[in-house]
């Protein structure tokens, strides 16, 4: 062969040489860049890695075609809620508890939702001198329009479940559809300890449930179990009815005209003042005729001014005397003097040092 088509031919077995190299080189760089996109843009291509999605997140495969594989596990939305600590037990109750002692819940906002009078007024006895702030809704529907009043906010809900116009079970589950309210605990009032009425309230987001009637050791359970961490200031007006003067309800008493209640109530330290001293003396002395006569003339003038309280003890000194049983009244010789003067301090925090 002539050396000039030797050398041609050496020179295109170097080309071809070159050429597959970089194709080889290719073909590796493209297998690599195509496994690397498969395991980063699509976590889920095997059936073990879609199963294991599956089973963290209770969607099911056909709900699973419909997700776009653009997002990561960490970043899927989700809908879980963190509701309050829920118990399907009943509270238990805390022993040798008085009315007294739910002074330790004060400032505390209840939202009691129930259609029975009686009942608001039982809740209303126990609670009115502890400084807990309480609004009542009749029905269920009450309760929204109150939960969803701008710049009010509750701390905890009783619900009853039979109420007119909207019951237990809607209300609750209208409560638990809007996540603002996902902390807010809803304590369920039933006269029925177990039950489907139960179990469907516990379904609509319920957190437990007291039975009833009321046992104030039970009341008190649930409010330490939601209310115990609530340290609020309480208002003038809240601080003074837990001294046993409800002003709110005397100046209604007078067509809400507060100076004229501002006026009995003088009149009332003038008038009554002086039996912190002289009803236990004539206790002590039983002079049952001036304990009888005092205790009748300062209870016709209680309710008016809204002193709940010594209203209260009044109502049952005027029962020994109506049953015969005078001898007992020993029993006031302290609490009655307490009690008036508590409320007579409360008078005169009321109308600001007007008299000393």
């Amino acid at each position: 062969m002539h050396p000039s088509n030797t050398s041609s031919l050496l020179d295109l077995v170097i080309v071809v040489s070159i050429l597959l190299l970089f194709l080889a080189i290719y073909l590796y760089v493209s297998s690599k860049n195509k496994r690397n996109y498969t395991q980063t843009e699509t976590p889920l291509s095997t059936s073990a890695q879609m199963k294991t999605y599956v089973d963290k997140t209770n969607i099911t495969p056909s709900a699973y075609n419909e997700i776009s594989v653009k997002y990561p596990l960490s970043t899927l939305p989700t809908t879980e809620k963190t509701l309050p600590y829920t118990t399907n037990k009943p509270f238990e109750e805390t022993p040798n508890i008085t009315v007294d002692d739910f002074y330790n819940f004060k400032g505390a906002r209840l939202l009691l939702v129930e259609d029975n009078k009686i009942n608001q007024k039982i809740f209303q006895s126990v609670l009115q001198k502890s400084g807990i702030l309480i609004t009542i809704a009749n029905n269920g529907q009450e309760a929204l329009n109150y939960l969803y009043t701008p710049d009010r906010e509750f701390d905890l809900v009783l619900m009853d479940i039979s109420m007119p116009e909207m019951d237990g079970y809607t209300c609750t589950e209208k409560i638990r559809a809007n996540h603002h309210f996902d902390k807010l605990p809803i304590i369920t009032l039933t006269a029925f300890a177990m039950g489907k009425e139960i179990e469907r309230m516990y379904a609509l987001g319920a957190n437990g449930y007291i039975t009833k009637p009321l046992h104030i050791g039970q009341l008190y359970t649930v409010f330490t179990t939601y209310l115990g961490h609530i340290q609020r200031p309480v208002s003038t007006l809240s601080a003074l009815k837990m001294k046993g003067l409800d002003i709110e309800a005397g100046i209604a008493m007078y067509e809400g005209d507060e100076e004229l209640y501002k006026q009995m109530l003088r009149e009332f330290i003038v008038l009554y003042g002086s039996l912190i001293k002289q009803m236990p003396k004539w206790i002590e002395e039983k002079d049952y005729d001036k304990v009888k006569l005092n205790i009748v003339k300062i209870g016709s003038k209680l309710h008016s001014l809204g002193a709940y309280e010594l209203e209260e003890a009044v109502a049952r000194m005027k029962k020994f005397f109506i049953y015969g049983t005078e001898h007992r009244i020993e029993e006031f010789k302290d609490v009655f003097p307490e009690k008036l003067n508590r409320l007579i301090i409360a008078m005169r925090l009321y109308l600001q040092g007007e008299i000393l």
